[in-house]
């Protein structure tokens, strides 16, 4: 036990348990922000403001009919407007690294935007932004850009930091260059431009806080600015202001805050001298976020110091000792149930105080503690199940060749179910007998070894199928089979999984028989006949304090059995209830041939014949049943005559239509009473 906790308290000091610290921040996030709706009183008190390039921007003139490499003269108007309404510092979140300034496009055409570069870079006031395409290739804006700024001083990456998930959670406070020195992140360097204390390490972009960071659109802006009444003084001065894009599709990044409903920046509707209404920006259904949002956020943690920080490692190794300490204590004193119970509380509690933390900007590596509580939960029980659960190996090596492995892991994880009893349950029952085994016992009786030996082998092909369908095979009857689907333990879609399996069950005794043949083995079975039906039943061990069984009894029992006992009488393989008729998909194809009453039930019930597609025969063919639904529909309106012609199309090759070519005969030389209600009753077993 003492590695056990050794080893897990070192495990929270490495990198990989540091990294699960900052996942689990994810997954805590929704639960410890409240994201509440902004005011225009928080977006003036903001010291950051978003100009972006949004899709409304896209479609409003002059932007619409431009391409965005000649929205230089526009950008130039909106920089030199910012600067004359006092904002304190520009970032570009934009890369031109093209120009139509050049002899063979049109000279000169980028000169207002060098200017507005001239006049608001050299003094210190902008900053430009370059991109990575790879470790090795950088986007950079085209050389005039750079000169005019006042070189590459004025220059910084817009490279993010993801984690190895790729999600942006920490954001540099410096970025390595080619030569080996290093340069200021670009929210770095407006920071320390506008006056403020920059990071001097980096950190985890604070998602948690409610701040607002307004975002106006661009089109918005240079429509103000180009208003000679307007005053933007209101909305920039002594702003740090970042213009980048905010598209659906284009620079979307995923951050600390994706599993967060509101994590979209709200794009203001500016009045210029105001904010205005705010309404969600573009992809505002995406986990993803604009770049430019995350270098906001990450320059608003730095000015406001904010950013969540990780327990030191000396805390993480105590608190680590302590917790596994305590858990492995209690695993070793608690049974496997009651540990599992100790387990979710844990679990749950480290949820709850990550979450309480998270709130208080303090990173839990909550995480990292479910899965070494959950480890030791698992080492540990391991350990007590192979050394002392004796109990447990006693019931598995005295079951488990009697019992199917189902219901031997049930025992040996509840031994106080080896007693009489028994519970209602939900199940589905299926009745499988081999039909002419009885002519090929006769044959055989003189070798009784033979006999045994292809039963068995039939049987256990059965049984096979059974189990691998999910089913638990109750009892061998003769050559006769009982399998339950819902009990001892629980299947998905048991209706479905029970009838493919008696289709595979078919499918198996024609190539048993296919292969006797081959063999040239006298023992041949002429068929099979199936009973599937779903209900209530009452499940549990059955039989004396000594002797008993685990099996289903119940209505629902013996309609199966009746349904399986039924195919004599219609000359068909397998039949099933309108119980589990109803939950069968459209591509089972099977067809309505009664609606009976059954020995020992007094409720008429409707029964359906299931085949497989390439079995010949008017089931599987769609024209032939509908002539035969259309000669049961006729027989069940009174019209026997009209019945009759329709069945008598069919019996030939149809064992059914046979049969109800008999009953409308019956019917004319006797007429039903009026109240009949096409119901027939079954008297056979």
């Amino acid at each position: 036990m003492l590695v056990l906790i050794l080893a897990g308290a070192l495990f929270g000091l490495t990198p990989t348990s540091s990294f699960l610290s900052r996942l689990g921040m994810d997954l805590a996030l929704p639960w410890a922000v409240d994201a509440k709706s902004t005011e225009g009183a928080e977006a003036k008190a903001s010291p950051i403001v978003i100009v972006a390039i949004d899709e409304q921007t896209h479609r409003t003139p002059p932007f619409d009919q431009t391409p965005e490499v000649a929205w230089t003269p526009y950008l130039a108007e909106v920089i030199t407007g910012l600067s004359d309404a006092g904002a304190s510092v520009i970032g570009l979140d934009l890369i031109f690294p093209k120009t139509l300034s050049s002899p063979d496009l049109v000279p000169g055409f980028d000169r207002p935007f060098l200017k507005a570069l001239f006049d608001v870079g050299r003094p210190g006031r902008l900053v430009l932004g370059e991109g990575i395409l790879s470790r090795d290739v950088l986007i950079s804006p085209y050389e005039g850009q750079i000169r005019a700024v006042g070189g590459r001083d004025n220059v910084r990456s817009l490279a993010l930091t993801p984690d190895i998930d790729e999600i942006n959670r920490r954001y540099p406070a410096e970025l390595g260059l080619s030569d080996g020195g290093t340069i200021t992140s670009f929210a770095n360097e407006l920071a320390l431009r506008s006056g403020s204390q920059p990071a001097e390490n980096g950190f985890l972009i604070d998602f948690v806080s409610t701040v607002t960071i307004p975002v106006l659109r661009l089109s918005d802006v240079l429509s103000c600015q180009q208003n000679a009444d307007k005053n933007l003084e209101a909305l920039f001065a002594g702003k740090i202001v970042i213009v980048g894009e905010v598209l659906d599709v284009e620079d979307r990044h995923m951050a600390t805050n994706r599993f967060s409903q509101n994590n979209q920046p709200l794009i203001y509707n500016t009045q210029c001298e105001d904010f205005g209404e705010a309404q969600p920006g573009a992809g505002i259904d995406r986990a993803s976020i604009p770049g430019v949002y995350i270098h906001a956020r990450a320059l608003q943690t730095i000015l406001s110091g904010s950013g969540p920080q990780q327990l030191s490692p000396g805390i993480v190794f105590a608190l680590t000792v302590l917790l596994l300490l305590a858990v492995c204590l209690l695993y070793v004193r608690l049974p496997a149930l009651y540990g599992l119970g100790l387990l979710v509380a844990i679990l749950l509690a480290l949820w709850v105080g990550a979450v309480f933390a998270l709130g208080r900007l303090i990173v839990l590596p909550y995480l990292s503690w479910a899965v070494m509580a959950t480890l030791a939960y698992m080492i540990i029980y391991a350990y007590r199940v192979f050394f002392e659960d004796r109990q447990k190996r006693w019931i598995r090596h005295a079951f488990e060749h009697f019992l199917s492995p189902e219901l031997v892991n049930q025992l040996t994880e509840q031994p106080e179910s080896l007693k009489l009893g028994g519970e209602e349950r939900q199940i589905v029952v299926l009745f499988l007998d081999l039909a002419g085994f009885t002519k090929a016992t006769e044959d055989l009786n003189d070798r009784p070894e033979v006999l045994v030996s292809e039963l068995n082998r039939y049987l256990a092909r059965m049984a096979d199928i059974i189990e691998e369908h999910g089913g638990y095979v109750d009892k061998f009857i003769g050559d006769a089979i009982m399998a339950v689907w819902g009990a001892p333990v629980v299947v998905p879609n048991p209706h479905l999984a029970a009838t493919e399996a008696a289709l595979a069950c078919q499918e198996a005794l024609v190539a048993l028989n296919q292969e006797n043949k081959r063999n040239k083995k006298l023992v041949l079975i002429h068929g099979m006949r199936v009973g599937v039906n779903a209900g209530s039943a009452i499940v549990g061990n059955m039989g004396s304090e000594n002797r008993f069984n685990y099996t289903a009894v119940g209505d629902a029992v013996n309609l199966a059995a009746r349904l399986e006992s039924a195919n004599k009488t219609y000359g068909t393989e397998i039949l099933i209830s309108a119980d589990i008729e109803m939950q069968l998909s459209d591509k089972v194809i099977r067809r309505e041939i009664d609606y009976v009453t059954v020995l020992g039930r007094s409720q008429p019930v409707r029964v359906y014949e299931v085949v497989d597609p390439g079995q010949p025969g008017v089931a599987a063919d769609p024209a032939k049943r509908r002539v035969f639904e259309e000669a049961l529909a006729l027989y069940r309106a009174g019209d026997f005559s009209a019945a009759m012609d329709g069945f008598k199309t069919l019996a030939a090759q149809d064992p059914v239509s046979q049969l109800y070519c008999e009953r409308c005969r019956d019917k004319l030389m006797n007429p039903p009473p009026a109240a009949w209600d096409g119901a027939e009753i079954l008297h056979s077993k």
